[in-house]
């Protein structure tokens, strides 16, 4: 099954929408970045909630986003 093919069938998760959404914008991706939107708004109408990216106390939960928070400190 093509990426396209789970777009329709809404298979992917909040995250992996991200990245697509990301990939499809820096190659001009015009239908994968509506799929991705239309995929997203369903996700949302049924329910589905992202994940946080921080936790309760404010701290980012990505281990990119901790290594830049200690690089600033």
């Amino acid at each position: 099954m093509n990426r396209i093919e789970k777009l329709k069938k809404d298979l992917y998760s909040f995250e992996e929408l991200d990245t697509l959404e990301k990939n499809a914008t820096q190659l001009r991706d015009a239908e994968t970045l509506r799929l991705v939107t239309r995929s997203r708004a369903s996700k949302t109408a049924k329910g589905e909630k992202p994940e946080s990216t921080v936790d309760a106390d404010g701290t980012p939960l990505t281990k990119r986003a901790r290594r830049e928070e200690k690089a600033r400190r």
